[in-house]
């Protein structure tokens, strides 16, 4: 997954594969760290086996709480944080119903924002950001009707939309710390606006923190999913996950649950490194085989995977942001065997209208036939 130090920087700056392979978990090893066997939360957690010497999570404390936001249990308030999630064990998440499920598409364009273009795009499927539907100073909602929101975005009325959970950490914060009344009240929000599906925010699991922090982002995962069930719009769980132990409880979690019909999961972020990338998919393809029902994936990334996560999922739909931030740095997508992307200046102040139905063609067509054929990669 992620480490704190990157958190914040840009994608070349901080990050070290080296140190990062060293705090990856990994079971083949046999290596357990030796103080996971005494911690009380060891039944949860299944402790860390990676190739770092620790003897356990806590060193990874940073032996400064009175600064440190991170669920610790030297954190002064580790029992509030505790008490927010009702505990770290997933059981006592409240149920819901099984709610319906429209029939998504395999590719579904993702958009951020409505600028440079002309026309309102007309495709079945749309994506959104979660966390562009609301004001982050207030919580109050940005847009007060379909019409409004889909003005803002430049989309058809017509087109289904469906909202992505994923992003950066400080508007999941916010989302989380405007309270379970408020978020609720915004969820509502949402199905007026005519939103039929949400992926549950993906709050981040870091290779470089204690383990509470881990336990403690799952849990509010699982309840903000809950939330958007309970108030009947349908979620996908992004089930985050950092060792094999967390890929079991979430498998006995959605096992347990029919209402999960749907998961979410991302290869953006820490889960993209090429060496660490499949031992992800593994984990999600043990957790699809393991829940003895048809489960259905929403993936950000991971194209490279993708294939092998098809197998496992009774469905995969890729939210594809490639063809939105291409076409704002005029380029347009090439397709001669790869994927591959060239120069496609417009005049200053021209609309990219036709650029973006074509580049949205282009990679719509690439994915369908990467997903049909192993081995077709992008080239840059």
């Amino acid at each position: 997954m992620l480490t704190r130090i990157g958190e914040h920087q840009p994608q070349n700056s901080h990050r070290n594969l080296r140190r990062e392979k060293r705090l990856w978990h990994d079971e083949s090893t046999g290596i357990r760290s030796l103080g996971c066997g005494q911690c009380p939360d060891r039944t949860l957690c299944g402790g860390l086996e990676v190739k770092a010497p620790l003897f356990d999570c806590l060193d990874f404390c940073c032996h400064n709480p009175n600064k440190c936001d991170t669920v610790c249990r030297r954190q002064p308030e580790y029992a509030g944080h505790v008490r927010e999630i009702a505990g770290f064990d997933l059981a006592n998440v409240s149920r819901t119903e099984v709610l319906s499920a429209p029939a998504l598409p395999r590719v579904i364009p993702m958009l951020f924002h409505g600028s440079s273009r002309q026309n309102l795009l007309s495709t079945d499927f749309v994506a959104l950001p979660l966390s562009r539907m609301f004001n982050r100073r207030d919580g109050s909602a940005r847009h007060d009707s379909r019409e409004a929101l889909c003005a803002a975005y430049g989309v058809s009325p017509e087109a289904s939309i469906i909202l992505t959970g994923t992003d950066t950490d400080a508007p999941l914060e916010r989302w989380w710390g405007f309270g379970e009344a408020k978020r609720r009240e915004l969820i509502r929000m949402l199905i007026r606006l005519g939103v039929q599906l949400t992926t549950s925010p993906n709050y981040s699991l870091f290779i470089d923190v204690p383990r509470w922090d881990d336990m403690h982002a799952m849990k509010r995962i699982a309840i903000v999913h809950s939330e958007f069930q309970s108030e009947g719009l349908l979620a996908a769980l992004h089930v985050n996950g950092r060792t094999d132990s967390d890929f079991r409880r979430w498998a006995e979690f959605v096992g347990a649950r029919p209402e999960v019909t749907h998961l979410a999961y991302e290869f953006t972020t820490g889960t993209g490194w090429a060496e660490r990338q499949e031992q992800h998919a593994d984990w999600l393809c043990g957790l699809a085989s393991t829940v003895k029902r048809p489960l259905k994936l929403v993936l950000r990334g991971g194209m490279d995977v993708a294939n092998k996560l098809a197998s496992a999922f009774d469905q995969v739909t890729i939210l594809d942001t490639t063809s939105f931030f291409k076409t704002m740095m005029r380029k347009r997508a090439s397709l001669n065997g790869r994927l591959a992307w060239v120069e496609a200046r417009t005049a200053a102040g021209s609309p990219v209208d036709a650029l973006f139905a074509e580049n949205i063609r282009s990679v719509g067509s690439w994915i369908e036939k990467s997903l049909s054929t192993p081995g077709v990669t992008e080239t840059h």
